[in-house]
């Protein structure tokens, strides 16, 4: 699937053979493109997969922040979802 994170393409995905949990890579290539991909290990529970795709995303919307803001925002806002009962569909 495509979709727009800070007003750029990504293509995201799940992905069984991560060692990780998520990854957001951002390529540029000598002919000038850029690839934009971020993956989700599918070994993750529910609320963990979560998590990891707000988190994930967030390092898509903003590329240049920390680590350790991006871990931080991304556990609230994906504790907030998960309260107000945001789950992956059946």
């Amino acid at each position: 699937m495509r979709v727009r994170l800070g007003g750029r393409w990504f293509t995201v995905r799940e992905s069984q053979r991560l060692n990780d949990c998520g990854q957001c890579e951002i390529t540029r290539h000598r002919n000038g493109t850029v690839t934009r991909e971020v993956r989700v290990a599918t070994w993750q529970t529910e609320q963990d997969a979560l998590d990891t795709w707000v988190h994930e995303a967030m390092h898509g919307i903003w590329p240049d922040k920390a680590e350790a803001e991006v871990a931080s925002a991304s556990a609230e806002l994906s504790g907030l979802l998960w309260r107000l009962g945001y789950r992956r569909p059946d």
